[in-house]
């Protein structure tokens, strides 16, 4: 069960526990009443995880992760979503170049299950894809060229890359930048599930993050969209 952080408009004692549903996914919402928002918190956690709730969402202003942590309770972050998204986040900067001028660099220490997951996705839209990993690169490439018949380049062997993907810290190389760990960077973008309407105060990209990792909803269902569009 996951647990979901919010306010209360009612003063009471002590929150308010009580089952949602949103888009079918099942929440244990603790509604915090009005108060020292500091105690109101600690009251949530220590209500959720006597649950046995382990995984929360905080509306905002909420997210008070030190506090969260006293009680075992740790934030859903969307950092997996957005490595999902990370093609489509790439391609979306560049979809009005055309295919075969368009230059992408993947990124980080070692050529996980994410940077095949992306490369693949990247190698069949994009003119040039180039590599950069301290590990496992040569396995990657040699499977791309297999597949696809297209030889990745290691990143310095030609052009500067237009967008770069970096599944860890790397160092500048020019153009737009995708940072896909830690702290994410995203270069203005978001990503969004057309049509959905979530209730007042559920973060949107947490709860994203939990119907994807769930397969309750497909990366091709979900857009790509800047951050200030309505």
């Amino acid at each position: 069960m996951v647990g979901w952080l919010d306010r209360a408009e009612k003063w009471r004692p002590w929150p308010r526990l009580t089952a949602a549903g949103p888009l079918g996914f099942p929440l244990l919402k603790a509604a915090l009443p009005p108060g020292r928002p500091e105690w109101r918190l600690h009251q949530g956690a220590k209500a959720l995880r006597r649950r046995g709730v382990k995984r929360v969402l905080a509306s905002p202003g909420l997210e008070s992760t030190q506090l969260l942590e006293r009680w075992g309770l740790r934030l859903v972050e969307p950092l997996p979503l957005y490595r999902a998204m990370g093609g489509r986040m790439a391609l979306f900067l560049l979809e009005d170049m055309p295919l075969r001028e368009r230059r992408v660099a993947l990124r980080g220490d070692e050529a996980d299950v994410w940077a095949w997951t992306l490369a693949q996705t990247l190698c069949p839209q994009v003119g040039t894809l180039f590599l950069d990993f301290d590990r496992g690169e040569e396995a990657l490439g040699a499977h791309l060229r297999t597949r696809y018949g297209a030889a990745p380049i290691h990143l310095g062997l030609g052009p500067e890359p237009q967008v770069a993907l970096e599944l860890s810290p790397r160092s500048a190389v020019g153009g737009k930048a995708l940072r896909l760990w830690g702290e994410p960077a995203l270069e203005g973008l978001t990503v969004t599930l057309p049509g959905a309407l979530l209730p007042q105060g559920l973060p949107e990209l947490p709860f994203l993050e939990l119907l994807w990792e769930t397969g309750r909803v497909r990366v091709e269902e979900m857009a790509v969209i800047p951050v200030n569009r309505p």
